[in-house]
């Protein structure tokens, strides 16, 4: 485990620093933001806008090999992963329409994005539970709650009761 976390330190400390051995030798600005280890501490999941990108996409770092790849690119800022508790998937957000941010999965290995919110509220902050639910907030009924939601976009429902306004 000591060298997996000393792996993620010199990991972040590059990116940090602008990511020299991750792009091929020329040293280029990258935005990294909220990094997430793997259930099995083999992965480093973040959000990036490396140069010239316009909007924020979602990456994964292999810290066995070294190697990055994107993961989720889709046009509009992706925000906030958490992983799943067997680590095949990360749940994540991202806007549709405009200020509408709404729920998303990715599978790891395949890419494969699922929407599983469409509700017109803000959807945000996912994190994965333990029982495999993925539980966020959402103003979805005039008011801040938490929510939770299955990975297939099933189940969706409130967790929270509504405070009385003072």
């Amino acid at each position: 485990m000591n060298f997996v976390k000393f792996v993620v330190l010199v990991a972040l400390a590059f990116a940090l620093g602008g990511c020299f051995s991750l792009f091929g030798g020329k040293e280029e600005p990258v935005d990294f933001w909220q990094p997430v280890l793997s259930p099995d501490g083999r992965y480093l999941a973040y959000v990036a806008k490396p140069s010239g990108a316009q909007v924020y996409g979602l990456y994964l770092l292999d810290l066995e090999a070294g190697v990055e790849r994107a993961l989720v690119q889709m046009g509009q800022d992706v925000v906030y992963p958490s992983w799943s508790p067997d680590g095949k998937m990360l749940a994540f957000i991202a806007t549709q329409e405009k200020d509408n941010w709404d729920l998303f999965v990715v599978e790891v290995e395949s890419g494969q994005v699922r929407r599983l919110t469409t509700d017109s509220a803000l959807d945000v902050n996912p994190s994965w539970a333990s029982n495999g639910m993925i539980v966020f907030n959402s103003n979805r009924d005039g008011s801040w709650g938490a929510w939770a939601i299955n990975p297939d976009g099933s189940g969706l429902r409130k967790l929270s009761f509504t405070r009385a306004k003072p």
